[in-house]
């Protein structure tokens, strides 16, 4: 009798060739211009100290976007992020880059403690994306939400990233009247 295997529902990994070179999409990847591009509505890197300590209970200051990087200006490591998605009008979330290597490695928070790590390797004319989003909660909420929803967004993600590192459309819906419909895979 075949033993079943158990799924492990803390991670994922997803990937995709661009035909574009590292330093293309890594540019994509990290500056504000950049990931508004393919992924969000707005982006901004604040210069910081880095994340607190974990279980800290320090309630954290505004995020002060007079002091943002520039748009084409890259991330760096323990930059605070502000981001702006299109769906639902606008939603937007906070975290820290926790890692820059350009052109082959960006690494961030994501949500409640989760992780994001992207890496960036050249493969002949193209480039192979790998995105791994981990420390996901082993819960149902976590196992539904964060798990298979956001695996399936990032799917689309990376093939709007794909698709605009290629000089093709951005595959995005930003019309505001039809991106509070969360159920679409395209905002």
């Amino acid at each position: 009798m075949k033993e079943e295997q158990k799924h492990d529902w803390t991670q994922f990994e997803v990937g995709i060739y661009i035909k574009a070179r590292p330093e293309t999409v890594f540019e994509l990847l990290s500056t504000s211009e950049g990931l508004a591009k393919w992924f969000l509505r707005n982006a901004d890197f604040v210069p910081s100290d880095g994340p607190p300590a974990k279980n800290s209970k320090v309630k954290l200051p505004a995020i002060q976007l007079d002091q943002a990087r520039g748009e084409k200006e890259p991330c760096r490591g323990n930059d605070r992020y502000q981001w702006e998605w299109y769906y639902d009008g606008g939603t937007s979330g906070e975290g820290w880059i926790l890692e820059v290597r350009p052109p082959t490695r960006l690494r961030f928070t994501f949500g409640s403690g989760m992780e994001v790590e992207i890496s960036v390797r050249k493969q002949g004319a193209w480039s192979v994306v790998e995105l791994r989003q981990f420390n996901i909660p082993d819960t149902p909420k976590g196992r539904w939400e964060m798990h298979m929803g956001c695996r399936v967004a990032w799917g689309f993600f990376l093939t709007n990233l794909k698709s605009v590192a290629e000089r093709g459309p951005d595959l995005r819906e930003t019309e505001r009247s039809r991106t509070k419909m969360l159920h679409l895979v395209n905002i």
